[in-house]
């Protein structure tokens, strides 16, 4: 009994540990305000879900455009006119109507408004100025690649060219050695025949 009473006596001091420990309402203030014992989450918050709307165009990960329609999405099939004339093809090429084009990329998605907007649905205000020096970027990029591959390729072909005169040069001696051999055998053999 005795073990019994003793068990009991220490679960509840157990429990009123732990309940005092998690307890922050009686908590008193510091000098600058601050509820003491108050736990501060830094955890960031996770961004809102994004809400789409009717006529929304997306192109997801399969590489696929899709427009959002009574609450679904649903493939596009074909050319998607927006209400300022910018006009969406089902591979994702975008044009506006001064003609500049720029192709969206995963997750990226345009409202019927013809805003555009990020992955986390953040608003892209300079799709088509950031598509232009993206554009420049690469076409830069791509031409000094193909410049250095031409001068990689010229050091070879020179390198080759020398390799080439090299042993052209060492069959022909090779040549002149063995024709010399052949003929001084046919001398000998010659010389053989006269005796």
């Amino acid at each position: 009994m005795k073990k019994i009473l003793g068990l009991a006596v220490l679960a509840a001091a157990f429990i009123a540990c732990n309940s005092s420990e998690t307890k922050t309402g009686d908590a008193t203030a510091d000098s600058a305000g601050t509820p003491a014992n108050v736990v501060v989450d830094s955890t960031p918050a996770a961004p809102p879900p994004v809400q789409y709307t009717e006529g929304d165009i997306i192109k997801k990960d399969d590489g696929k455009v899709y427009v959002y329609t009574n609450g679904n999405w649903v493939v596009a099939d074909k050319e998607i006119k927006l209400d300022n004339g910018t006009v969406i093809k089902p591979n994702g090429e975008v044009k506006n109507k001064e003609g500049k084009t720029i192709v969206l990329e995963d997750g990226e998605y345009v409202n019927r408004s013809g805003n555009f907007f990020d992955k986390t649905g953040a608003a892209v205000s300079n799709a088509w100025d950031k598509t232009k020096e993206g554009v420049s970027d690469a076409a830069t990029a791509t031409k000094k690649g193909v410049e250095k591959a031409a001068d990689k390729t010229g050091e070879a072909i020179e390198k080759g060219v020398d390799a080439t005169k090299d042993a052209a040069h060492k069959t022909g001696e090779a040549i002149k050695t063995g024709a010399k051999k052949v003929g001084e055998k046919t001398k000998d053999v010659i010389n053989d025949i006269k005796k």
